[in-house]
Order: C-alpha cells, then structure tokens, then sequence
C-alpha cells in the first residue's frame, strides 16, 4: 500500500530563493572584484575567488531546482529530487577547489611580498559586500529548512563560508592597515583557504550521503516505530524497516506481521490508520506496507479459524 503526497507549493519559493541568490551572488563579485583590484591584497582575492564559485554554484542551485521539483512522471516515478544532491556535490567539490586555489596564491605571495594600496576603499567595499551576503545566507537557510532543499542548504552554507572569509579578510587587511605588517595579509588569506577547503568537503560529503540514499535520521525512524508500536494489540510484529530521503520527500516501506485471522478489509484499515498517522508526525512520506499473518504459534489465532483473505 501506498501514500503519496507531495508538496506542490514547494516550487515557487525554492526558485525564487534561487534567483535571489544567483542576483545577489553577482553583486557580490563585482563589489569584492573591485576591491582587489583597488588594493591588491591577497585576502580579498581569496574572497573574491570564492565569490566566483558563488556564482557558479548559484547558477547550479537554481537549475537543479528547476529540475529537481518537477512532479513524478512514467520515466521518474519517484520524482527528480536527485538532482539537487548532484547541484550540492558539484558546489562542495568547486569550493574545495577554491580554498586550495586560495591557499597556493597565499604561499606565493608570502615569498613573493606585493604593497598594498588604497585599503579604506577596498575595507568598505568588502564591508558593504559581508553584509549582503549575510542577509542572503539567512534567507536560503529559512527557505531550505522549510522545503527540505539541499541545494539551497549548500548554497547559503556556502554564503555562509563567504561571510567567514570576508571577516577573516576584513580583519587581516585592517590590522595590515593599522600596523603596516604585509605579511599578514597573505596570512590570513590562506588561513581562509584552508576553512574554505574544509567546508567544501563538508557539503561534498553530505551531498553524496543522499544520492547513496542514506536513511533517514534517527529521531525520524523513531516516530515511525513509536507509530507502529502503539498498536501492538494489532500490529504482532514489524521488519524490513527501510527510509530514505529524497529532496523534500521521504520513501518508507516495511513488513507488518497482523493476526491471520484479520480480513483482507480489516488489513487494510490498519494500514490505512499507519500510513495517516506516519504522515501526520512526517508529511511528504511515500509509504510502501507489506502485510503477513503471524505464525501458527500465534496463541490469540489458534483457537479461531483463520479468515479466507488474510495476507
């Protein structure tokens, strides 16, 4: 037996957030871009760099999600979520490749000190910069957690990961400027590398969990089994237990071992009571029930006869 309910008004808000971020992670180059090129220090190049893959990753968010809310059809009978673990894995992995990219500049330019220049413009530039990516993160965050999106969660970590590398960068080009110490700066830009590379991984990871269809957390297993252990008057048994998640919708099939001497209707009946209070406690479920009658050893049916449709 089956549930299906999807979330149909999950798409409207999930692309708008994505637009958003592919808008604001364009003026968010430019800003930083700016700043490099005014001052010429290292630390905002490793933030810049990163807001280069901002724009990519906006890019790749928006499109999977373009996809990836698309309803179950004959060829995709369990939808097209996947693409927005695919939009997460290739977003972690060019992150990592940024930070790396990052690190190896800062290495150059410690052996290769350059004079920085012009640092109150490119300090508030990356300032104004900081501020909107902040903003943007938190609005992808609420977004993501209402709809169940990965490829938002990646893209406002990854926000997130910028306004990190733009406090670092902050922070190291304002000491360069009250002290006069150049070597900070590519200090500090490969500090940001090494957290940005850390990050990337992170988000990489995550995202391949779901395409190997990791179960679902632990707290969640739990409610479907507090469901099912509720009615232990009925329900004998369960195995088989197995979850999964995809985007915003959860996959649940198990075994249930009911009394042999239940009809066919009563069977059902039940299962249909599971399946409403399952969705109830974890909307978005598809639940799959297969049902078995207990053994001959069952004390309550071995003094009934059993009934012709159990099973």
């Amino acid at each position: 037996m089956r549930a299906l309910e999807l979330p149909q008004t999950t798409r409207p808000p999930q692309l708008r957030a994505a637009a958003v971020s592919v808008a604001v992670s364009l003026l968010i180059l430019s800003l930083k871009a700016v700043a490099y090129l005014l001052t010429g220090s290292v630390a905002f190049l490793s933030d810049a760099a990163e807001s280069v893959v901002n724009v990519v990753g906006a890019n790749i968010a928006f499109l999977a999600l373009l996809v990836g809310t698309r309803p179950p059809d004959a060829g995709h009978p369990y939808g097209h979520g996947k693409a927005e673990y695919i939009s997460g894995a290739t977003e972690g992995a060019l992150v990592a490749l940024a930070g790396t990219a990052v690190v190896v500049t800062a290495v150059r330019r410690l052996l290769q000190p350059v004079p920085l220049r012009a640092l109150d413009w490119g300090l508030a530039l990356v300032a104004a910069a900081t501020a909107g990516n902040f903003l943007t993160a938190r609005y992808l965050l609420r977004v993501s957690r209402e709809r169940a999106s990965l490829a938002l969660e990646a893209d406002a970590k990854h926000l997130l990961a910028d306004v990190l590398t733009s406090l670092a960068a902050l922070v190291g080009v304002g000491v360069v400027r009250v002290t006069g110490v150049q070597w900070l700066d590519p200090a500090v830009g490969a500090g940001v590398g090494l957290h940005v590379v850390a990050m990337g991984v992170g988000v990489y990871r995550e995202a391949l969990g779901g395409l190997m269809d990791r179960a679902l957390p632990r707290d969640e297993e739990a409610q479907i089994r507090a469901v099912l252990d509720a009615r232990r008057d009925q329900v004998l048994d369960y195995h088989a237990l197995r979850t999964r998640r995809v985007g915003a919708q959860r996959f649940l099939d198990l075994h249930v071992v009911l009394h042999r001497t239940a009809s066919v209707g009563e069977a059902h009946a039940l299962c249909d009571e599971l399946e409403a209070e399952i969705l109830r406690r974890l909307p978005g479920t598809d639940i799959t029930i297969h049902v078995e009658p207990c053994g001959p050893d069952c004390v309550r049916c071995s003094s009934v006869a059993p009934s012709r449709g159990a099973g």
